[in-house]
């Protein structure tokens, strides 16, 4: 079980399940970047989740992060390096998450990858350090990822298709590849950044996704499931 401080008390009882009536409408969604022509894709009425009700707001602009039960989760059929450390709720994402990383990477690459590279996941921090509001670090409820690792192919190799400087093992970085052009091998591993938040914003995996075309996220993405649907990437 997840725990929140004192001060979060509360609105636990109401988002894990002591209160009842009609979803709450949430504003509507914020597309930016590649995603703007897909709004349609978020759903302007988003189902309950279990911090929804806590507040994120630092009124007296001094940073208090409530205490939270994150915890190291390496994953299932993938493997976060570092392991991640987040809330049990947002654990759930994740395993969707590793799901849809695994269906884009066989599509595009015809295999599956190693290591997410992680870049961070809790820490008690705000959101962009002016102390007026917690970042969804600070609850467990976010990772960002600032890559993918893939080992050689498996051998005998006939998939013709894929370039010869990836049949061997690989990274690909938010930073280095998003928008990268040039040769078939870089230009494959752009494609893959592509369709993976393509598929995480159609199927709603997370509500914030923030990557390069965002203020501080040159180098990595950021997944989170704060209370608005929020795509800059």
């Amino acid at each position: 079980m997840w725990r929140l401080g004192a001060a979060s008390v509360v609105v636990v009882s109401c988002v894990l399940g002591a209160c009842s009536g009609e979803p709450t409408a949430q504003p509507e969604p914020v597309v930016r970047g590649a995603h703007q022509s897909r709004l349609g894709a978020l759903r302007a009425t988003t189902p309950a989740y279990p911090l929804d009700a806590v507040p994120r707001a630092l009124s007296d602009r001094e940073l208090a992060c409530p205490r939270v039960d994150a915890r190291a989760f390496a994953g299932e059929a993938l493997r976060f390096t570092p392991a991640a450390n987040v809330i049990e709720p947002f654990r759930q994402r994740l395993l969707e998450f590793e799901s849809i990383t695994r269906e884009v990477a066989l599509r595009v690459y015809a295999r599956v990858p190693s290591k997410i590279l992680v870049a961070a996941s809790y820490g008690c921090r705000s959101v962009n350090g002016k102390n007026r509001r917690l970042s969804e670090h600070a609850l467990g409820n976010a990772i960002d990822v600032r890559g993918f690792a893939f080992p050689p192919a498996a051998l005998p190799f006939k998939d013709a298709a894929l370039p010869v400087a990836l049949q061997g093992a690989f990274e690909v970085h938010v930073g280095e590849h998003w928008k990268a052009r040039g040769d078939p091998a870089t230009r494959r591993h752009a494609r893959f950044l592509r369709e993976l938040t393509d598929q995480l914003v159609s199927r709603h995996t997370f509500r914030t996704l923030l990557g390069p075309a965002h203020p501080d996220h040159a180098d990595h993405f950021h997944f989170d499931m704060a209370r608005d649907d929020y795509v800059d990437l």
